[in-house]
């Protein structure tokens, strides 16, 4: 998930996400300046895709009904999910073997696009699918058979359903008098849009559906309506007036916020007051997203879900959820940008994903022990997160879960099995993680794990190294640890020749040391092991090192944090080296010490 800039102004794109293909690479093609994903072998298809390289598409875009690759035919059936998105066009010909436009696929496009034509054969239209700049006409073949165009608007064939309206339309909006349903996202970001006239018989109004209409300044809802989506003011900053019809039997309105008729869900809060006590009847909560008036939210205990979305993006500095909470839905609280704290009940067993990305504020995070998982992207650029209470019940933690994160030091529980792709990578050039240790047998580390972090002390417990995938293609070292730094790598004594056959850990062979027991006693790693000895130890002051047979080359001293306290280069044939450790606080130390082509490990005891 990553934050879109929109195309007239700075406005983050909150609750949509950019599509990371799952596909493989033998999945993926480009030609004649496209991208594809293989959809069927067998059938030969394919549909239009992101770009794989990151870049976005630009001027005049013409898609072929068919493309070769690897000398075999694929007939191009679909156009991806967000496969257009930021990109900058003047033009799209969309062509006849096309039958699905998936979600997002036109999202936040810049440019001079103006129209987009649709052709008879496409039967199916994802959510967002055309989020344009200038669009002011979505185009419909008068021969297909599942849509139509009304005064430049997307509707469905029988026009019982408004799909889309183009973002560059403006004025009044008057919807025909046998619509009933207004899908997820219909307006979003019709930024020109000075009102829409929604007429007794309309029955449902989607989740989002006028999403960021900045000069919408009053809104009807009929009697009629007995459906509301999460969120469907979300940002309309110039919406004062919210009125509901008298009759309607399914909402009531308090100020600016709409509720169930048995009070037991809330829907919608796109403004409010700055602290906000919610009725005890709840149950289901949400609709404060991209709200810019609240602060502080008191949700009472009854309250077992808090929905997808329901604070992003809001202004909410902090919160204490219910006891009886147990689920947390998609990006219930991303882009929290003021969000300090945060406490969640030991109820809480499941998060979805996404549901703190970006909280930059966030600095501390106790995991309730309830939640056996911790959802992919879940702490995501939450740049300022340098402490974690894991809880007793943690045994994934999902990709990307804590990219960029702040942490120093890591101690993962005894209950973790796996962790997942990119999981605490950083984003921004290296940064130091002094220790990070599993204090139980892990199974898996998926690769780029710990990308662009320099860790000093890395500990296992593992009697057999743990399983991280390699891909050739992008190099043997593509695993856990790939574009990162390790000092010392502690492993249980005895394990080495284990470590040193792996496939993938075996190119750490320098980098080993054997944890034989706490009292002073020597762990060695290598592919040669040199005698070592180190007194005396405990210490208060003075430390010598002498080797019997190669001479010392450095020496370095990390804390039980993983934090480097002192290193070493020694230049010279010296088989005895003298350390005046007086300097240190008194505690535990770990000394590697090289020489020659051996690595030993030895644990300190340095005393005041």
């Amino acid at each position: 998930m990553k934050k879109i800039i929109l195309f007239l102004g700075t406005l983050g794109l909150f609750g949509l996400t950019t599509v990371a293909s799952a596909q493989s690479s033998d999945q993926y093609f480009e030609t004649g300046g496209l991208g594809y994903i293989i959809l069927s072998s067998m059938d030969h298809t394919v549909e239009v895709s992101r770009l794989w390289n990151g870049g976005f598409y630009r001027g005049n875009i013409t898609i072929p009904a068919s493309v070769v690759y690897n000398g075999e035919t694929y007939n191009v059936v679909a156009l991806g999910e967000e496969a257009f998105e930021g990109s900058t066009l003047s033009s799209v010909t969309i062509p006849s073997s096309v039958i699905e436009i998936k979600r997002g696929c036109f999202f936040n496009v810049m440019g001079s696009l103006s129209a987009i034509n649709i052709p008879a054969s496409v039967t199916s239209i994802g959510e967002y699918a055309f989020v344009v700049q200038n669009l002011t006409a979505i185009n419909v073949d008068e021969n297909n058979p599942s849509y139509r165009t009304i005064d430049g608007m997307l509707f469905s064939k029988d026009t019982a359903t408004l799909m889309a309206c183009p973002a560059a339309k403006s004025g009044a909006i008057t919807l025909p008098q046998n619509t009933k349903y207004i899908a997820n996202y219909a307006f979003t970001f019709c930024f020109y849009i000075t009102g829409v006239t929604l007429h007794e018989g309309i029955s449902s109004i989607g989740c989002r559906a006028f999403w960021s209409n900045r000069r919408l300044n009053n809104i009807v809802i009929p009697s009629s309506v007995s459906h509301i989506g999460p969120n469907p003011f979300a940002y309309c900053l110039a919406l004062d007036n919210l009125t509901l019809s008298d009759g309607n039997m399914h909402y009531y309105l308090d100020g600016m916020m709409i509720y169930s008729a048995e009070g037991d869900s809330l829907l919608s809060a796109h403004k409010s007051a700055d602290s906000v006590f919610l009725p005890n009847t709840l149950r289901y909560v949400n609709g404060f997203g991209l709200n810019q008036n609240v602060r502080y939210v008191n949700v009472p205990d009854g309250v077992t879900t808090i929905g997808d979305e329901t604070f992003n993006g809001s202004t909410l500095v902090s919160i204490d959820l219910p006891n009886h909470l147990d689920l947390m839905g998609e990006g219930a609280f991303a882009y929290c940008s003021s969000l300090t704290r945060v406490a969640m009940p030991s109820s809480l067993d499941t998060m979805r994903k996404e549901c703190f990305f970006s909280c930059e504020n966030l600095t501390s995070i106790d995991i309730p022990n309830g939640l056996r998982a911790i959802p992919p992207d879940a702490f995501n650029s939450c740049t300022s997160l340098s402490h974690i209470t894991w809880g007793d019940a943690v045994e994934t933690i999902g990709e990307a879960a804590f990219g960029d994160c702040a942490f120093t030091d890591l101690i993962f529980p005894s209950t973790l099995r796996s962790i997942g792709l990119a999981a605490f990578p950083s984003y921004n050039g290296m940064a130091d993680m002094g220790r990070v240790v599993f204090t139980a047998p892990i199974d898996t580390i998926e690769p780029e794990a710990f990308t662009q972090r320099q860790i000093g002390l890395l500990q296992f417990v593992n009697t057999t190294p743990p399983v991280t995938v390699t891909m050739p293609e992008y190099g043997e070292d593509w695993g856990c640890l790939y574009y990162a730094t390790v000092d010392t790598i502690v492993i249980p004594c005895g394990t080495l020749d284990a470590y040193l056959v792996d496939s993938y850990w075996g190119q750490f062979a320098d980098k080993y040391g054997e944890d034989c027991g706490t009292d002073g006693i020597e762990e060695s790693a290598g592919s040669q092991q040199s005698a070592v000895s180190v007194y005396p130890n405990p210490t208060s002051g003075q430390l010598h090192i002498n080797t019997t047979d190669q001479h010392i080359t450095s020496i370095t001293i990390h804390n039980t944090m993983g934090v480097r306290a002192r290193t070493e280069q020694i230049n010279g044939d010296s088989n005895h080296m003298t350390l005046d450790l007086s300097t240190l606080p008194a505690g535990v130390y770990y000394l590697t010490v090289k020489s020659g082509e051996s690595t030993t490990l030895h644990k300190v005891v340095k005393m005041e």
